[in-house]
């Protein structure tokens, strides 16, 4: 057995030897029998949220045994056509370990499970099974797969503390089995951003600035600005981006942030909003790290955070800024800039909107729309503006972009569904004019309300089309049927042959049933009716017969 070392130095952070004297154990077995090599990384960023696990290569293909990483038992079984889609949680040594994206589970956990849903004429599943079900580290628990919100095929690896759920940072463990491909390869720097701030300019011009060495030694900088450090890891040297462990920020020697990717907390994950710079994100996928805190910034990441304030470099002085990039083996880059002081340009603009303050309620109404923004939902103070041209259609902008809790937007229908009482969708468009995200409403009294994350241009319409499924196909003992639905999405279904319920499971818009659950054993030319109902209600079905699937 060889033993390779997950994470070489726990660099910065004065957590060495913390997290070994913490649990039981300060080794895992490899959760794969290969040598783990990543898609992604603990802590970098997603849309909405910081990665809380390791995204683990499964070399394209599903079906390799997903091992224990520890003895324990199975505390949390998970079935679902989204997020995890076939996931289990093995509890021991103080640790919680989650193995998401599986093809299918250990025998007898499938035994248990298939027999519950049936029980329960319900597929989706989560929860602690009344079984137990015991592991040593190394048994297999399942094997690897692609199913629920995975665009591939991989093991999401995760590791949380038993008692309070929090995610913490794989790589501080050292793994045993197969082993970590050695990571030898620096972060790399992409560059400062330097972000005018109120009457702020860099190098003459209002817009943001990303410094590289390739530009200049250093820039000119008038008023208030914020930085932002752009850069990535590529963990094990291959093609795969990742997010680095940790950040240091110094101007003239002083320590202006520092962060480190140690352990997140799912009740703060969203705030990688602002952590991050988001636009940088939302236009371009740029990974650009704040090093001005938000005051509505909620991480418990930072060893050092400068709480809003801007930076300032006064006329005829300068400034050295500083930079360093860790990964999880101790590897570094440093890169480094000046910024000089110029006198203030007298603005020229014209007036903006005021910015609403972050920590107190507002409403905002235009045209029968009404924005209602409760304390705290922003992460900081920022203008929001309302348009409402066309009936149905109303764009609610905002520097901000999102917001940390739901705000409630309240929305007059055309006239055509007033007192109709119908279910309209609330659809978000993006740059292209194409549906990005979508939220169901009743009418009531000429409008409609909901709750809202995001900022953008809306419109309501109208879904009355029901799914679409396709003919049914038979391939390696499983039944299945691909479903689509044109606006609201595909919310639930159900399969029966005569009386008896079906056991049809959820993929990527395929309903699938195994033949081996013995269902349809003699039923041949019985009916098998399948219904599938979107958000809005709609049903589509069909009817059809094993018989008729006979060439």
């Amino acid at each position: 057995m060889n033993r390779i070392l997950g994470a070489l130095a726990l660099v910065g952070a004065g957590l060495s030897g913390v997290w070994s004297g913490l649990y039981a154990q300060d080794t895992l077995h490899s959760p794969l029998p290969i040598p783990l090599k990543f898609s992604g990384n603990f802590g970098e960023i997603r849309t909405g949220h910081f990665h809380t696990g390791l995204d683990v290569r499964t070399e394209g293909r599903s079906g390799i045994p997903v091992l224990a990483a520890h003895d324990g038992t199975i505390g949390r079984i998970k079935v679902s056509q989204r997020g995890y889609g076939l996931a289990l949680y093995l509890d021991g040594g103080g640790l919680t370990s989650v193995y998401a994206h599986l093809s299918r589970f250990h025998p007898d956990i499938e035994a248990w499970l298939k027999s519950e849903q049936y029980a329960q004429e319900k597929w989706a599943f989560d929860g602690r099974p009344e079984a137990t079900f015991s592991f040593a580290a190394g048994d297999t628990l399942g094997w690897s797969g692609n199913t629920g919100g995975s665009f591939g095929p991989h093991l999401h690896f995760e590791l949380r503390d038993a008692r309070s759920q929090r995610p913490m940072n794989p790589l501080h463990w050292t793994f045993l089995g197969a082993g970590v491909t050695q990571d030898v390869v620096p972060p790399e720097f992409r560059g400062v951003w330097v972000i005018p701030e109120h009457a702020g300019a860099v190098e003459g011009n209002r817009e943001r600035f990303r410094w590289t060495a390739a530009y200049a030694k250093g820039l000119h900088v008038s008023g208030p600005f914020s930085l932002g450090i752009e850069g990535f890891d590529r963990l094990d040297g291959e093609r795969f981006t990742h997010g680095p462990y940790g950040i240091d920020v110094w101007m003239n020697d002083s320590l202006i942030h520092s962060h480190r990717m140690d352990t997140l907390d799912f009740s703060t994950n969203s705030d990688v909003s602002a952590h991050i710079d988001l636009p940088a994100w939302q236009d371009r996928k740029g990974r650009v790290h704040r090093v001005q805190r938000l005051p509505g910034n909620r991480l418990n990441i930072y060893q050092k955070a400068s709480m809003g304030s801007p930076c300032l470099v006064d006329p005829g002085d300068s400034a050295r800024i500083e930079v360093r990039l860790l990964d999880a083996a101790g590897n570094e880059t440093r890169a480094g800039l000046w910024l000089w002081g110029d006198s203030l340009v007298p603005r020229t603009d014209s007036l903006k909107t005021a910015p609403l303050e972050y920590n107190r309620p507002h409403r905002l109404e235009h045209s029968g729309v009404v924005v209602d923004i409760p304390a705290h939902a922003l992460y900081s103070d920022a203008a929001i503006e309302i348009a409402h041209e066309e009936p149905g259609q109303v764009t609610v902008s905002s520097e901000a972009r999102v917001t940390r809790s739901d705000y409630t937007l309240t929305i007059p229908v055309p006239p055509e569904h007033v007192g109709a009482g119908a279910s309209l969708v609330l659809c978000i468009l993006d740059k292209d004019g194409e549906v990005d995200g979508t939220w169901m409403s009743d009418e009531r009294d000429g409008v409609i309300q909901v709750r809202l994350d995001r900022f953008g241009h809306f419109e309501l319409r109208q879904d009355t089309v029901p799914p679409v499924l396709a003919a049914p196909q038979i391939k390696d003992g499983t039944l299945t049927i691909a479903v689509s639905d044109d606006l609201s999405g595909i919310d639930r279904w159900e399969g029966r042959c005569g009386d008896h319920w079906m056991r049809w499971g959820c993929d990527k818009g395929v309903l699938n049933y195994a033949f081996k659950d013995g269902v349809l054993e003699g039923r041949e030319e019985e009916d098998i009716t399948v219904w599938t109902i979107d958000a809005a209600g709609n049903i589509g079905h069909m009817v059809f017969s094993l018989a008729d699937l006979k060439p």
